[in-house]
């Protein structure tokens, strides 16, 4: 996916997560336990601000998420929301993409931060909203992220020696990998490989499974040792 794209997504999931918090800011998150929608928002209006000070500032100094200040309290989060998404997505049109930024995964190309903005609101959307699944093409670019940026950063001693290979493919839309739990960490590749076990589900749902959103159950197919999957529900917390 090219940052456009990202930025489409990015538009559509801030508008689908503000419409859920207006129509009920008190609605439990069940996917974010003590959180209500309101929470939900909140966090996110954080997220994005942290961005925009990130845009501001530009490619010299990474900003810290505690140097920014965070949304208002009540009936003013969804206005100040729905402005600060506007102009977090004006911002990200406008950046060098070509350049290295500072982030908190290390340098990284501009292309990370409208697909991190893209993917954020899209989980949270997911979480205010749990029966609008992701779209497939931005799942399995999620997918690809998650296994890049989040997942590798699960030190290899934490698996306890529970160590193997997972093939993940998508039943709606293109898209497999083969994940390797290993003593030094988590490393993949792409294709059809067949691993210790295997889970076949939406590309929505293995992305949301990645993330530990949902569980292993009738949503999907599973071939091979399941302890595998437990040991990443366990292990691969972010």
């Amino acid at each position: 996916m090219d940052p456009a794209q990202h930025l489409d997504h990015l538009r559509r999931e801030a508008s689908a997560l503000l419409a859920a918090y207006r129509a009920d800011p008190a609605a439990p998150v069940l996917s974010c336990p003590g959180w209500a929608r309101a929470d939900l928002l909140a966090h996110v209006s954080g997220v994005h601000a942290w961005v925009r000070a990130q845009l501001a500032l530009g490619t010299t100094e990474r900003v810290r998420l505690s140097s920014v200040a965070g949304p208002p309290d009540g009936e003013d989060l969804g206005s100040w929301f729905e402005a600060g998404a506007a102009e977090l997505v004006a911002g990200l049109e406008t950046m060098d993409t070509d350049a290295m930024w500072p982030t908190w995964a290390g340098p990284q190309p501009g292309t990370f931060y409208p697909r991190r903005m893209a993917q954020e609101t899209a989980v949270h959307h997911w979480d205010a909203e749990p029966d609008h699944p992701l779209d497939p093409v931005l799942a399995v670019d999620g997918v690809n992220e998650h296994l890049e940026l989040f997942a590798p950063r699960i030190p290899g001693e934490r698996f306890d020696g529970a160590h193997g290979t997972l093939h993940l493919h998508a039943t709606d839309i293109d898209g497999e990998w083969l994940v390797r739990l290993t003593a030094e960490g988590i490393e993949f590749e792409h294709g059809h490989t067949k691993g210790d076990v295997a889970l076949r589900g939406t590309a929505s749902d293995l992305l949301l499974w990645a993330w530990n959103r949902v569980p292993v159950d009738g949503r999907f197919e599973v071939f091979g040792d399941d302890a595998l999957l437990a040991t990443w529900r366990q292990t691969v917390v972010i």
